[in-house]
């Protein structure tokens, strides 16, 4: 990591506001900055404090109210630029969202899910810190926006699949202004109230456009800019407004067409991290490898490493490694497992799981039934977990052990994780550069931390375009020059996932025995620039059981735009790189582990096919998906797809 001096002239994802006496603030690498109307150099406030975003002046240009996540508390803040200082809002035990003031300066609206109907609109008398919910609607209610003489308030709901930009009137009900099937965000006043703009997402991008209140209500495009971003646009009076666009500010004439940009310096003197994607190579220490020889005979074969399938392949395993991978043909002294037409893949690796508190027998089989081999989790039973799991008896993945980076003791664990903000402070920091001296991989789980601990992997989708806090990843990605600073640590499944509610109610999650549910966020499935970033797939931050929640993450994946061939290296070669294990986990080549997951269907078409597990074979001992069944005490005749499961075939092979 090497200190360096980084001048930002744009960014990403960037919300901008304008206070009454002519500033203009907005969020940039996780800190919110000031810059004249005209442009000129910006000042970060409070630097370095909090990562934040979506700033929102108060009427008299005294305050900013913010919205942020640090360390464990999540929701709003409040910056006084007389004293310089940042105030919390609330308990923090809410991540309340998206803010905006009443014109009378006393009182801030916002969105939270502070009841189990989902999101509804609140606000917070400042003074007193007194909250109260102003709707209950079903669905999800957000991006609030109170207009000019605070009778009229504007907001998003989400509800029956469809987005609705709602007026709620002073003292009258709420009216439907705009139904729409795709994505309606970010509205936003004209002082003189006479029409709402707001953000509409189509399959060509982002326009902003317009309502004219009159009747009937006439909707027109408003701003068609490239890479125009989903922030409120803000009005300097009737006639200007300024917004941000293909990560710059922009000013506009409200009856013209044209733009200009106001420009902007924001200089950091901070410590740059350029980790590379690898660490260096580790030696997995193998357990209770089985003595005998295997072969696997698959028609088609995924290695793992190359594009596409293999066909006509036998798998030859001696001592839980693979010894070889041949044509197809006679094999004497071996116990031969004919896969038939069946589909043979590198057995999961969960990059970083969670594990329950208390780890009872059943957890293990049904692990290994959904195709999960190793996965990496902060358990302080992980050897015991090893030893448990290791042989035939109760079988179950490798668990790799995950420790914070300031508590990690002998031995090194394989992954250490750092929390918090830039000033994590030096005992963080000098613990992360004592773990990465020895080739440990460091995972941060903000921006922050990476930043102040220059660590080589990046904790879920917070930090991904199109999602909460997507501005600091490319805005680092901007100061860190083209190459990545690091690796995506996936964690985008939420409870708008494709096909996520096929997946909890298919009778292979049924294996885990309770009922579970996905994390709700505030933003559809963001979109991955595939062609440049590498993601590991890991389950923890999507809040589902490990094994669910990795067949969360592949179908989560595919909706950000990886192919199903990517998505399958983010849970292979990619996260075995990452902890320094590419050559022996992740692949199907001479001389790695055995871990092979053996699916019923084509997962390089249909991602979904991934969790059509016939059978597995961790460290070199096969097991049948119906015999793990038999080991958590289900039924044997429990059948876990719809149509007539291949069974694969044991024979010895002739002396």
């Amino acid at each position: 990591m090497a200190a360096a001096q980084v001048t930002l002239t744009e960014g990403a994802d960037i919300s901008v506001d304008v206070s009454a006496d002519g500033r203009i603030a907005m969020d940039l690498l996780g800190g919110i900055w000031v810059v004249p109307l005209k442009g000129g150099n910006a000042e970060q406030l409070n630097a370095g404090l909090l990562p934040a975003e979506r700033p929102r002046w108060s009427p008299d240009a005294s305050a900013i109210v913010f919205e942020a996540s640090a360390e464990q508390r999540s929701g709003l803040y409040l910056y006084d630029v007389a004293s310089d200082t940042v105030r919390a809002l609330g308990d923090g035990h809410y991540p309340d969202r998206q803010p905006d003031w009443h014109p009378d300066g006393e009182r801030v609206v916002f969105a939270s899910q502070r009841h189990d109907t989902g999101l509804d609109l609140w606000e917070l008398d400042i003074p007193t810190g007194v909250p109260w919910r102003i709707t209950s609607h079903p669905g999800d209610e957000s991006e609030p926006a109170w207009s000019a003489d605070g009778r009229n308030l504007v907001y998003i709901r989400y509800h029956d699949d469809r987005w609705s930009l709602v007026l709620r009137p002073f003292g009258q009900p709420d009216r439907e202004l705009i139904v729409s099937e795709t994505r309606l965000s970010a509205p936003s006043w004209r002082p003189d109230g006479s029409l709402v703009t707001f953000a509409r997402e189509s399959s060509d991008g982002v326009t902003m456009n317009m309502v004219i209140l009159s009747d009937p209500l006439l909707e027109r495009v408003l701003i068609d800019d490239r890479d125009l971003f989903d922030a409120p646009v803000t009005w300097l009076d009737r006639q200007q407004m300024l917004y941000a666009a293909n990560g710059r500010i922009r000013k506009r004439q409200f009856n013209s067409w044209v733009s200009r940009t106001v420009p902007f310096r924001a200089t950091v003197g901070r410590p740059v991290a350029h980790a590379p994607r690898t660490v260096p190579v580790r030696e997995l220490e193998p357990i209770d490898e089985p003595s005998s020889s295997l072969v696997i005979r698959a028609a088609k074969l995924f290695d793992g490493i190359g594009g596409g399938y293999r066909e006509g392949l036998d798998i030859l395993i001696e001592g839980g490694r693979i010894s070889a991978i041949e044509p197809q043909q006679d094999r004497a002294g071996s116990v031969l497992v004919d896969m038939g037409d069946l589909t043979v893949l590198p057995g999961f690796i969960d990059g970083y799981a969670s594990l329950p508190a208390a780890v009872g027998e059943s957890l293990g089989p049904a692990l290994l039934a959904f195709g999960v081999t190793t996965l990496v989790a902060e358990y302080d039973e992980a050897d015991d977990l090893n030893r448990r799991w290791s042989g035939e008896e109760t079988p179950g993945p490798r668990v790799l052990a995950a420790r914070p980076a300031s508590e990690a003791t002998e031995p090194a664990p394989w992954l250490v994780t750092v929390a918090g903000d830039m000033n994590a402070g030096m005992a963080q920091r000098t613990a992360v550069e004592r773990w990465q001296q020895r080739g440990v991989p460091v995972l941060a789980e903000t921006w922050q931390a990476a930043l102040g601990s220059g660590a080589s992997l990046l904790l879920g989708a917070a930090a991904l375009p199109g999602s909460p806090g997507a501005h600091q990843y490319q805005d680092m990605k901007l100061a860190a020059g083209s190459s990545e600073p690091v690796t995506i640590v996936s964690g985008l499944a939420d409870a708008q996932t494709p096909n996520l509610a096929a997946l909890l109610g298919s009778r292979q999650a049924g294996l885990l025995g309770r009922d579970v549910e996905a994390v709700r966020r505030f933003t559809a499935t963001p979109r991955l620039a595939t062609g440049t970033m590498a993601v590991v797939l890991g389950s923890k931050p999507n809040g589902l059981p490990a094994g669910l929640g990795l067949h969360a993450e592949f179908r989560a994946l595919a909706a950000a735009g990886l192919t199903p061939e990517q998505a399958l290296r983010a849970a292979g070669v990619n996260a075995a790189a990452a902890l320094g294990l590419g050559l022996q986990l992740g692949r199907i080549a001479v001389g790695s582990f055995a871990d092979l997951v053996i699916v019923d269907g084509d997962p390089l078409a249909d991602i979904d096919d991934a969790l059509r597990v016939v059978g597995v074979v961790r460290n070199g001992r096969f097991f049948s998906t119906i015999g793990l069944i038999d080991r958590i005490g289900k039924s044997p005749t429990v059948e876990l797809f719809d149509k007539p499961r291949k069974k694969p075939s044991w024979q010895r092979a002739p002396l």
